[in-house]
């Protein structure tokens, strides 16, 4: 027997669910993130290379990642974010730059312009927009230097890789993937130069094409990480210890500067 369908469920019809998810575009934005996760956890299970799928509690602070997946041996967080709608725009082949909503007080409205010529070019044209990345409410950071803020930036270490989904772009669901060490750095004067650099900004640029840090095969920065955590299991096997000193950049830019590391090798004492 078919289970009911959401329309049974709500008892709706599909036009009149269309119009709800279409008139409020933070519904419109939840749905799209959830089916996002589930795209691509679909994906990565189909590839048959990784294993050990979970997705922690959102409600958990201190448990970052929409997606968990053991690789290689080794467990990796993914945290996923969606495309805001209101800030895509698109370049047709030999045209400008085209919004797809006009931006004014309350909702957006959808710019006339927009849609024949992404029906014409959406895929040979080029797009950019923006994601929020950020937690889902402020809650208390600690930093090491012994400061503390409340705050909505996810910290740098929080989680391995960001998966983008670009699916507002084309209408396909295409992901840009970067590793957390990666992506740009907060530039928010509430935070001092400290802060600054171990948070991540809220608000983060992508294209289509992409461009770096993003990248579309995410077994590029699984198979880097996997070999960064085999040297470090094979440096603890060897006795050796790593001591990691943090030295600030030079500067700050809007493209994330991280902390530079001196590694220093050690040879631990034998116990006698």
């Amino acid at each position: 027997m078919m289970s009911r369908s959401i329309l049974d469920y709500f008892d709706v019809s599909l036009d009149f669910f269309t119009q709800v998810v279409l008139n409020n575009p933070s519904l419109r934005g939840m749905i799209l993130g959830y089916i996002a996760e589930a795209k691509l956890k679909e994906a990565l299970m189909g590839h048959g290379r990784g294993s050990a799928f979970r997705k922690d509690d959102d409600h958990d602070r201190k448990k970052k990642g929409d997606l968990v997946v053991t690789y290689e041996g080794f467990e990796f967080k993914i945290e996923v974010k969606s495309l805001q709608t209101n800030t895509v725009e698109m370049l047709p082949p030999g045209g400008e730059w085209v919004r797809k909503v006009i931006k004014q007080k309350g909702p957006g409205q959808p710019n006339p312009p927009y849609l024949p010529l992404w029906e014409k070019h959406r895929f040979d044209a080029k797009f950019r927009g923006q994601f929020q990345c950020d937690a889902s409410d402020r809650r208390k950071v600690n930093f090491p230097d012994g400061s503390s803020v409340e705050t909505t930036n996810l910290l740098f270490g929080e989680f391995h890789i960001l998966a983008a989904g670009i699916f507002t772009f084309r209408e396909k669901w295409d992901f840009g993937f970067a590793l957390n060490r990666d992506l740009p750095a907060s530039t928010n004067s509430d935070y001092t130069e400290y802060q600054r650099q171990r948070l991540i900004t809220s608000m983060i640029p992508i294209t289509w094409p992409l461009q770096s840090p993003f990248v579309s095969d995410i077994y590029v920065l699984l198979d880097k990480l996997v070999t960064e955590e085999k040297a470090k299991k094979e440096d603890r096997l060897a006795g050796r210890e790593t001591v990691v000193v943090e030295q600030p950049p030079a500067k700050t830019s809007d493209v994330v500067e991280e902390p530079q590391v001196k590694v220093v090798e050690r040879k631990r004492k034998k116990k006698s």
